[in-house]
C-alpha cells in the first residue's frame, strides 16, 4: 500500500481553505509510509551518521528522533559539540520528511548537552532557589544551545510532584503542586518563548511511584481524588502555558485503569488527559523499551520482546497516544513499523483514529515552522 491511508475528500473550489482543510490536504499527499513514519521517533545514539539510519529515514519514513548523548550509561557520543551539531543535522539532511528532533534537557541529573557545556543546576535547585525568574532563565539558555545543535523539541519541564517515591528527587520542582506549577511553568516559558518546543512529563504524575518505569512497572494505589488533587493538578494548570507536547509514561493508576499501565490506557489518555483536562495536542510515549513495558507485555504472554513493543505501540496509539518513541534495537523499530502497518492496513486501528494525531502532529510542526501549508 503506498498512497494514503486517510480520508481524503476532494478540494471544494471558490472558497478559502482553513487551517485545518489545509492539515487535511497535506496529509492526503503523504504516503502511508509517511503517515506511519510520522507517529513514529527513533533514538540516535552515534558518533556520527551511519547507514543504518538511512533504514529508518529513507524505508521506513521516520518522521522523528532523539538524540542521546549516553545511552544506558554509555560512553559519550559524539565526543565534541562540533560533532553532535553535525549528527543531528546530518539526520535532519537525511530524512524525507520535515523532523521533529527531541532530546531529554532536564538539567541536573538528566543533562545531554552537559558534555559540551558543563552541569546545568537541577529542577530541584531551581524549585528551591525562591525565584521562578531563574527557571526561566535556564529554560532560555537550553533551548538557544538546543536550537544551534539543531534540536527543537525539549523533553522537559517534569510536571511531577515529589512524594517520596522511587524517581530521584532532584528531578522534580517541587513537592507541592503550587510549587511544580510556578518552576516548570517558568521553565516551559523559558524554552518555547525562545524557539524550542517543550514537553509536560510524565503524565499521569510519577513523583509517588513505588518503582522507576525505566526498570519496572509502578503501581500508585491512590484515589481519584487524591490523584486530582496533586498528581492531576500541575498537568491541569499548566496546559494554558500551552506545552508542545504532553509524554505520559508507564505507571499504573488503579483508581482509574486497573488492567492498562498509563501508556496504554485509553481512560487515561483519551478520557482523563483530553476529555477531563482538555488536551487536544501531541501526546508522546516514554520510551517503550522501558522494563516496565516488557514486564507488561510478557504478564500478557509477550515473550518475545519485539512483538511485545509492537504490539504494545499499537495499544498505545489506541489509548490516544500520537507518538511512539522507539526502541534502539533495529529489529524492534522494525516491527514497531509493521504492527502499525498492520493494525492499520486491517482496520484495527481505523483511518479516522490514524488522521487524527496525523492531525495533531502536522499542526505542531506547522506552528515549529517546519511544514508550511499550502492556502
Amino acid at each position: 500500500m503506498t498512497t494514503s491511508a486517510t480520508d481524503c475528500p476532494s478540494k471544494s473550489s471558490g472558497s478559502a481553505s482553513t487551517t485545518m482543510q489545509q492539515i487535511d490536504a497535506y496529509i492526503c499527499k503523504l504516503t502511508f509510509s509517511q503517515q506511519i513514519g510520522e507517529l513514529l521517533m527513533i533514538p540516535v545514539y552515534a558518533n556520527a551518521y551511519t547507514s543504518d539510519y538511512e533504514v529508518y529515514l529513507q524505508q521506513y519514513q521516520i518522521a522523528n528522533a532523539i538524540m542521546f548523548t549516553a545511552y544506558n550509561n554509555g560512553i559519550v557520543k559524539p565526543k565534541t559539540l562540533a560533532e553532535f551539531r553535525r549528527l543531528t543535522q546530518a539526520v535532519i539532511a537525511h530524512s524525507a520528511n520535515p523532523m521533529i528532533i527531541a532530546t531529554d534537557e532536564e538539567g541536573g541529573i538528566v543533562d545531554r548537552i552537559a558534555p559540551y557545556y558543563g552541569a546545568s543546576p537541577s529542577p530541584a535547585t531551581l524549585g528551591a532557589s525562591g525565584d521562578p525568574k531563574k527557571a526561566y532563565t535556564q529554560g532560555q539558555i537550553a533551548a538557544i544551545r538546543l536550537k544551534d545543535i539543531g534540536i527543537n523539541v525539549d523533553f522537559a519541564p517534569l510536571a511531577d510532584v515529589y512524594q517520596g517515591g522511587a524517581i530521584e528527587q532532584s528531578r522534580m520542582f517541587g513537592n507541592t503542586p503550587s510549587q511544580v506549577t510556578q518552576y516548570a511553568g517558568a521553565f516551559l516559558d523559558g524554552l518555547q518563548q525562545n524557539g524550542v518546543m517543550g514537553t509536560l512529563k510524565h503524565w499521569p504524575g510519577i513523583g509517588a511511584a513505588n518503582a522507576n518505569p525505566d526498570y519496572s512497572m509502578p503501581t500508585i494505589t491512590k484515589t481519584k481524588a487524591e490523584l486530582n488533587a496533586t498528581d492531576f493538578l500541575t498537568f491541569r494548570n499548566l496546559l494554558a502555558r500551552n506545552p508542545g507536547m504532553i509524554m505520559v509514561t508507564h505507571v499504573i493508576e488503579p483508581a482509574y485503569d486497573p488492567k492498562y499501565p498509563a501508556s496504554l490506557s485509553p481512560i487515561l489518555i483519551d478520557g482523563v488527559l483530553r476529555g477531563e483536562l482538555g488536551y487536544q495536542g501531541v501526546v508522546v510515549s516514554d520510551a517503550m523499551e522501558a522494563g516496565a513495558i516488557g514486564e507488561y507485555m510478557k504478564s500478557l504472554g509477550y515473550t518475545d520482546p519485539a512483538q511485545a513493543v509492537g504490539e504494545a505501540s499499537v495499544l498505545a496509539i489506541l489509548a490516544g497516544e500520537d507518538i511512539i518513541e522507539c526502541p534502539s534495537d533495529g529489529k524492534q523499530i522494525e516491527a514497531v513499523v509493521k504492527a502499525l502497518t498492520k493494525a492499520v492496513q486491517s482496520g484495527r486501528i481505523s483511518s479516522a483514529r490514524l488522521k487524527l494525531s496525523l492531525e495533531r502532529i502536522v499542526a505542531l510542526k506547522v506552528k515549529m515552522g517546519l511544514i508550511i501549508l499550502q492556502p
